[in-house]
């Protein structure tokens, strides 16, 4: 078994085909497939099912497939540490939340690329659960998600503040006639797995209320507009909300502190070697992050009449508690 036949079989798994993989990384297409049959010969098992449209992984490839991701992340970081420990070089595999990744990364992501292009940057959207789980098989190098985890194996650092608002069409003027109003509308959110999604479910039980229906949609955009056309409520960091075009078609109400401040904290395996690469992207985040946390807090405080009903709210949030 050599290193070239574990990354064909990634790149197969990755893209679904020998064809789409060949491509990639810049081999032929019958070249790939012996390999894999070699490796599938010498392991004994068959590692993928062959169909017209492609391939996908048995369950001993799926097995397979994190070792394997492991051993070739183990010989990349060897070399890396043998090399130039201080110029950002080589791949730099990032997961964000979406919302992080639409509001917050830009001008990281920027200034980064700027500052180092022989870091080839890659971003992975998902939501905290998936991005964890992506970090935990080494699928990513790390990734910024919601809160702090009760995870052993992940070294954990927070980057900054973000505030919760809750968020309705612009029919609602007050925190107290939605609340009234919930057990007929619709939530919309994200995924399970979300962490916004999840802080808001821990709102509505301990507040003891119960929504009409969830529905789950894709996109921060779509969110947005279905709040903005009367379709639902959401609950999305404030930033986020100030930020979009929908702002002067939604009605945005505060939560109670405990549920409405949350920390975005930048996740790594602990067992991985810290790139040069890496540590560039956690010193520009943390300087650049902090910066607009603080800014945007800010502007917050000088931007309360914004349809901000936050007297009412605190009022509505004590008697619902």
């Amino acid at each position: 078994m050599e290193l070239r036949h574990l990354r064909m079989f990634c790149a197969v798994a990755e893209y679904g085909s020998f064809t789409a993989a060949a491509e990639k990384i810049h081999n032929v297409q019958s070249n790939v497939t012996m390999r894999i049959k070699e490796l599938e010969s010498e392991l004994n098992q068959q590692l993928f099912v062959r169909q017209k449209s492609g391939v996908i992984l048995t369950s001993a490839g799926q097995v397979f497939l994190g070792y394997a991701q492991r051993i070739l992340q183990l010989a990349d970081q060897s070399r890396n540490a043998l090399l130039d420990n201080t110029t950002p070089r080589g791949l730099l595999r990032l997961g964000s939340m979406e919302t992080t990744a639409a509001i917050r990364l830009p001008k990281v992501l920027a200034k980064y690329h700027g500052q180092y292009p022989q870091v080839q940057l890659s971003l992975l959207t998902g939501t905290t659960t998936e991005l964890i789980k992506a970090v935990e098989c080494h699928r990513l190098d790390g990734a910024f998600v919601g809160g702090f985890h009760q995870n052993a194996a992940l070294h954990q650092e927070e980057v900054f503040q973000e505030e919760l608002i809750l968020v309705s069409s612009a029919e609602f003027d007050s925190f107290s006639e939605l609340c009234n109003q919930m057990s007929r509308q619709t939530v919309l959110v994200f995924r399970t797995g979300c962490f916004y999604r999840s802080t808001l479910e821990h709102w509505f039980y301990q507040a003891g209320i119960i929504p009409g229906q969830v529905m789950e949609l894709g996109t921060l955009d779509g969110i947005m507009s279905c709040v903005a056309a009367g379709m639902g409520i959401t609950l999305l960091p404030r930033s986020v909300v100030e930020g979009h075009t929908s702002l002067q078609s939604v009605h945005c109400h505060e939560l109670p502190p405990e549920f409405a401040h949350v920390t975005t904290v930048f996740i790594r395996c602990k067992d991985t070697f810290v790139t040069p690469a890496l540590t560039a992207l956690l010193d520009l985040a943390h300087e650049q992050l902090a910066v607009d946390s603080r800014g945007t807090h800010a502007l917050d405080e000088g931007a309360l009449a914004l349809n901000l009903d936050c007297a009412e709210a605190t009022k509505t949030s004590a008697a619902v508690h």
